[in-house]
């Protein structure tokens, strides 16, 4: 329960709190978990269970209405960007969780001091449905992008509440979210898309008015937020981190066990719209529906319009005691345009008793749900649960939910079918996982075994089976923190082999997926394939597999002239039946005939990185190239850098009139110098053209191999080999990744 002034005449009650048990566990962290700061204690975790941080805090400057001058991410560690437990976007001040509809709880005791949206007149703005909570010392925590409020301003949540008083609402997907059903720019969530389109929290800390970290900083250099004037020093703020999948990158501490929030419990009783503990006020003000609903009918209305509210009386029969709150929303999972109620903020009072103790005493408390969003993918019940109170019918008036006039929305359709009271289950605090109907049963995640190796560049990954699973999702990646991943393996199987793996060392995570839902990642293993010899393949590419694979492809210049990026395609390969061709992908250069004229305005990178070349002796990019350009004016540059955004190297231009070998010596880079000995290293290889003449094709890349040496001696440097007449002119220069130009 939350603390707020009492309607009624009696003094105010302590509220019966029952301590929620937590598993006691220690911090998991990997790395630099010995350079993590002292936690300066606030936080308990902002849910119960486990999940997964899906996107991380940008130390480099985290507030939206300056720009900071570059388009990545600086990580807590220090590591810029990066996918999996690294991946952000520019600029994000806080850190999301992946929860899909599921119970959000106040980290720590506090005022709420705002639970609306963040722009009335756009849901799709910032933070959406969200709540604000002021703690003590100029401490604030923000929970964005809500489907359910169970909380208004001013409510108090006292340090001593239990596990339903910390519950706060239900995470949702309103607000400025991304998804992979996003059909606005960059997979950008809109009215259009389904509600479990980009569906998480954003959990954020502010300290005296700026963004802090709640994870602090361990990164081996100053935070570059700290040391500006604007800026904040962040600190492991965490009592208890919360446990997440990805704890290779997090710390984590053991889950907290849910308070158990059952629909079907015991001697529940749904009240639908006609029966005899409804009523509507005035008479006659809904229009009924026999299409939908609990029991086959409902009633809807119109807002904004005239008072009209529908209240679900708690029957007097009933014996008084503490109950869940249900709603239930006549919704099928269909398209906005096909739902019975399209309202994304239905205000409901509840009208019930402070405790059971002082069953004269009376207060209100405001639930808001989003009806548009359920049900949906992740929550396929249409029963949305609207927090836990005490209701006392036989004396002192009736308790009741009433869904008021009107909504926090300003057009929509408002639908009141039925709800249903629910008592409590004791004793709650003992029940892991939560046992709510309405929230799908998923599996829980799969243990990775050890990798037994088959012999030589062969080995098996296999993963214990998980009850519910349907089937098996199997990551690669080259390090502990899947900076890239590719899938190698989907489906019902609990193990998978691998024949014939290039050199180098590979690390993997399974995870399990049913129709409801899926879990979150294994533990990771990893098994290294050495080399035969002194070198090693840290990566290869010669177009005939799954491309772009472990490498990344941009158009670097946006779609102002088209995109075009390296494509795998048969027009010219050097070996086998396909090469990469510099402008030969993208949403236009895919469509490129071959021998066709290469376009204006081109700016096409393939990266890769980063690696370590902390114990190499030796190092370098070698490939096969063909190149046919306007001379001095469109060109191909290969070079290395040691921040993933400044490349030095060298850029070539000409007519091999053929292919060509080429290398770049990783211990003689234009301007960088010597990289072996760096932890971290990135590759690019270039296509750039201006805007006047364009030659047909351009350049070809085949053959690609990034290779280290770590053991003497160190035999095979590179080639350099024109053959058939052509010819070629190079200069050293600089490239910046995200500047959309080159530099000199």
């Amino acid at each position: 329960m939350f603390s707020r002034p009492n309607t009624g005449v009696a003094p105010t009650v302590a509220i019966i709190a029952v301590l929620l048990f937590v598993t006691v566990g220690s911090s998991v962290r990997v790395g630099a978990a010995s350079t993590r700061r002292q936690s300066a204690g606030l936080l308990t975790p902002p849910y119960y269970g486990t999940s997964e941080i899906t996107s991380v805090f940008d130390h480099e400057l985290p507030l939206w209405s300056v720009n900071d001058g570059n388009s990545w991410t600086m990580h807590y560690d220090g590591v810029k960007d990066g996918a999996g437990a690294r991946s952000s976007y520019d600029q994000h001040r806080g850190i999301d969780y992946w929860m899909r509809y599921e119970p959000v709880r106040a980290a720590a005791p506090g005022t709420v001091a705002r639970a609306n949206w963040a722009d009335p007149a756009d849901h799709r703005a910032s933070y959406g449905l969200h709540v604000r909570i002021d703690h003590a010392d100029g401490f604030r925590t923000i929970y964005g992008h809500m489907s359910v409020l169970r909380v208004q301003q001013g409510d108090t949540i006292p340090a001593g509440t239990d596990g339903f008083g910390r519950i706060i609402g239900l995470s949702g997907n309103t607000g400025l979210c991304y998804g992979w059903e996003g059909t606005g720019p960059y997979g950008l969530c809109t009215v259009n898309d389904p509600p479990s389109c980009g569906a998480h929290i954003h959990f954020q800390l502010e300290h005296d008015g700026k963004p802090e970290n709640p994870y602090g900083w361990i990164g081996p250099f100053a935070d570059p937020w700290s040391l500006r004037t604007d800026g904040a020093t962040s600190v492991d703020r965490w009592l208890h981190h919360p446990s997440v999948t990805n704890c290779d990158v997090f710390p984590a501490d053991a889950p907290l066990s849910f308070p158990t929030i059952v629909l079907d419990e015991g001697e529940y009783v749904t009240v639908d719209d006609g029966d005899a503990d409804f009523d509507e006020g005035p008479a006659g003000c809904w229009t009924a529906d026999g299409t939908a609903g609990w029991d086959g009918d409902y009633r809807h209305r119109a807002v904004p319009g005239a008072d009209c509210t529908a209240t679900w009386h708690f029957p007097e029969s009933r014996p008084a005691g503490r109950h869940h709150v249900f709603i239930h929303v006549p919704n099928d999972d269909v398209p906005l345009s096909a739902r019975s109620a399209t309202v994304e903020a239905a205000r409901y009072t509840v009208h019930h008793t402070a405790s059971l103790a002082t069953p004269e005493v009376k207060q209100n408390e405001i639930a808001i749900v989003n009806q548009w969003a359920y049900p949906n993918t992740y929550h396929t019940s249409r029963w949305v649960y609207a927090g836990t109170y005490y209701f006392d019918s036989n004396s002192f008036g009736a308790d009741y939910v009433r869904l008021e006039s009107q909504a926090l929305d300003s057009t929509g359709t408002l639908a009141a079918d039925a709800a249903r009271f629910v008592p409590v289950a004791y004793p709650y605090e003992t029940y892991l996982p939560l046992a709510m109907a309405h929230w799908p049963p998923i599996p829980s995640a799969p243990v990775l075994n050890a990798i037994e190796t088959t012999g030589g560049d062969s080995f098996s990954v296999s993963w214990t089976p998980v009850d519910l699973a349907e089937t098996y999702v199997l990551q690669e990646a080259t390090d502990l923190s899947f900076t890239r991943v590719v899938t190698r393996y989907a489906g019902a199987d609990t193990s998978w082999a691998a024949q014939g793996k290039p050199m180098g060392t590979y690390t993997y995570r399974v995870k399990a997926v049913n129709a409801l839902g899926e879990s979150g990642w294994s533990n990771a293993q990893q098994i290294a394939i050495p080399s035969p010899a002194e070198w090693q393949v840290i990566a290869s590419q010669d177009f005939e597999g799954e491309f772009p694979d472990l490498w990344t492809v941009r158009d670097d210049d946006g779609d102002e002239h088209g995109e075009y990026v390296w494509g795998r395609r048969d027009c010219r390969p050097y070996a086998g039946g396909y090469g990469g061709w510099g402008v030969g992908g993208g949403a236009q250069g895919a469509s490129l005939a071959c021998e066709a004229d290469y376009p204006h305005s081109a700016n096409s990178w393939l990266v890769y990185g980063s690696f370590d070349l902390e114990d190499a002796l030796a190092g370098d990019l070698s490939f096969k190239l063909w190149l046919d350009t306007e001379p001095q004016n469109d060109t191909f540059f290969y070079g290395a850098s040691v921040d993933g955004t400044y490349f030095y190297g060298l850029v070539v231009w000409g007519d091999t009139q053929g292919w060509v070998d080429l290398s770049l010596d990783l211990a003689n880079v234009p301007t960088l110098g010597n990289l072996l000995g760096q932890p971290q290293v990135w590759v690019a290889l270039v296509f750039y053209s201006n805007d006047s003449l364009a030659y047909p094709e351009g350049g070809y890349v085949d053959d690609v191999v990034l290779r280290k040496c770590i053991r003497e001696p160190c035999s095979g440097e590179g080639r350099r080999d024109v053959s058939g007449g052509g010819w070629l002119q190079e200069r050293p220069v600089m490239m910046v990744w995200g500047r959309g130009r080159i530099w000199e």
